[in-house]
């Protein structure tokens, strides 16, 4: 098993390392889920019957367990199932001595959930870990969880001490996953820590960032991501520009459908939405009908609509653009494209709202909404 990201695989990257390093010490701290919303949900299947090595408890029903792999652990879970509904046990010491716990709510599938709190040996150090546990009588062979602890603290950097969090989003009570955990740095100094999929601030644990015009990159985490060093980069790191409103629009370039270049600076003095979308993409044909109108608008006071298709080929945006009429320009940028990249596009639609000048002023908008924050925009730069 692979764990800490090591120097080795920051060189291997490409990424050179200054001598001078930087150490946090990072907290336990419960609510990754409202922090970051809930990580991928993991399941673990109950077995029927009473688990072995755990000391005897009285039952009023039909037993069934599992064991949730966490942090390098075995925590057994007990369901016991009566006829007055389903009571959980967990062993959350790891010490063989299953104690009740209550459900805390019941989600409108007739889910049950409950939150835990584990008590991990990493290695000799004991450190508290959150999971929720989550059981529906419609499946009941399965027990579903997710982790809602993460790590916090500060990197303390020449010019500031920076915030900086951790996050365990694949729940194996680890933190040094460079594939699947992330890392949170709070690159503006605004105190807060902006966890959105294409937030400027969130990072893979072996990304680097870019602070007050410095370049750092994570050396080593933790395994338990209670300690975490950063070392600056030799190489420039460019920073990740906000795609809030408020912020400049990135700009690109590129050819649309017709093979005219067109570039976001080019269309300076305009006001310019941008609907990222695919032909395959239930809701995204769905908001094609309020495009047109919105194109009709936007031409009416020199504004334009630019369609950014993710399809994944080129062949299928052609189709799509077809099959539904669109009329308006377009740009095939394909499933990793470069806009798509710059605007680190994670979920479609995704439509963003550019003022004349330059200026993000709405996002991620749906049906009248958009149509809404467009008149808005309108009326303002009539009135300025």
């Amino acid at each position: 098993m692979r764990r800490g990201i090591a120097i080795s695989l920051l060189t291997l990257a490409g990424i050179g390392l200054a001598a001078l390093g930087y150490e946090a010490d990072l907290s336990s701290i419960d609510g990754g889920a409202d922090l970051a919303g809930i990580p991928p949900v993991q399941g673990v299947k109950l077995e029927p019957g009473f688990p072995a090595g755990m000391e005897l408890i009285e039952l009023d029903g039909e037993p069934s367990y599992a064991r949730l792999p966490i942090g390098g652990r075995s925590f057994t879970l007990l369901l016991d199932r009566s006829e007055d509904g389903a009571r959980l046990y967990v062993d959350r010491e790891g010490d063989g001595d299953l104690r009740p716990v209550d459900w805390e709510a019941i989600l409108p599938d007739g889910t049950l959930v409950s939150r835990v709190d584990l008590l991990i040996d990493y290695d000799g150090t004991i450190s508290p870990y959150r999971a929720v546990l989550m059981w529906n009588g419609l499946i009941p062979t399965v027990l579903t969880y997710y982790s809602d602890s993460y790590r916090l603290g500060v990197i303390p950097l020449p010019k500031r001490d920076v915030k900086v969090a951790l996050l365990d989003q694949n729940s194996d009570g680890f933190y040094d996953d460079p594939d699947r955990d992330f890392l949170l740095v709070d690159v503006d100094g605004d105190g807060e820590l902006l966890a959105a999929p294409d937030s400027h601030e969130r990072f893979a644990p072996d990304e680097p960032f870019n602070i007050d015009g410095t370049g750092y990159v994570v050396a080593s985490i933790s395994p338990d991501g209670s300690r975490t060093l950063v070392e600056e980069s030799e190489d420039p790191v460019e920073p990740k520009p906000p795609l809030l409103p408020g912020y400049p629009a990135p700009d690109f370039s590129a050819l649309d459908s017709d093979g005219n270049p067109i570039s976001l600076s080019d269309l300076r003095g305009r006001i310019v939405v941008l609907d990222f979308w695919a032909g395959w993409c239930t809701p995204c044909v769905e908001e094609l009908d309020m495009l047109a109108l919105l194109a009709e608008e936007l031409a009416e006071v020199g504004g334009v609509l630019i369609g950014i298709d993710l399809d994944r080929s080129l062949d299928a945006f052609r189709a799509a653009v077809a099959e539904h009429g669109i009329d308006y320009r377009q740009v095939y940028d394909g499933p990793d494209g470069p806009i798509g990249e710059i605007y680190r596009i994670g979920g479609i639609p995704m439509i963003y709202l550019i003022d004349e000048d330059g200026i993000i002023r709405d996002r991620d908008l749906r049906g009248d909404d958009s149509i809404d924050a467009v008149d808005r925009l309108i009326a303002e730069e009539d009135a300025g």
